[in-house]
C-alpha cells in the first residue's frame, strides 16, 4: 500500500464569513493556494482569529492538488461529530419514545 506525498506551500485567506454556533462566533474561512501555476480555492471553519489576507500553510496531496489538509481536516471532524451525535440522538429518542408509550 502506497502513502500518499504530500508537499506543503503558501496560502493566502481570501474571506472569512461569520456565523454564530452556540454563542460562540464561527468563520468560515476561504483561501487559495497556487500549485504549480495553478492555483486552487478551499473552505475550512474555525473558531480561531483569522484575518483576510492572512497567509496560511498549506498541505496538499502532490498526486490530486485540489485535496487539502485543511479541508481534509474539516471532513474528519465533521465525520467524527455525525459518528458521536447520530447515537445519541438515536438514544435520546428512545428514551423519549418509552417514556410516551407509558
Amino acid at each position: 500500500m502506497s502513502k500518499t506525498a504530500w508537499r506543503q506551500t503558501d496560502g493566502k485567506v481570501v474571506s472569512i464569513e461569520s456565523i454564530s454556533r452556540h454563542g460562540r462566533l464561527q468563520l468560515i474561512v476561504a483561501f487559495t493556494y497556487e500549485v504549480e501555476d495553478e492555483l486552487y480555492e478551499g473552505k475550512f471553519c474555525t473558531f480561531d482569529p483569522v484575518h483576510e489576507g492572512d497567509s496560511l500553510i498549506v498541505r496538499y496531496n502532490v498526486s490530486n492538488p485540489k485535496q487539502n489538509d485543511l479541508e481534509t481536516r474539516q471532513r474528519r471532524i465533521n465525520r467524527i461529530a455525525i459518528a458521536v451525535a447520530v447515537p445519541i440522538v438515536s438514544a435520546a429518542l428512545l428514551l423519549l419514545w418509552f417514556s410516551l408509550k407509558r
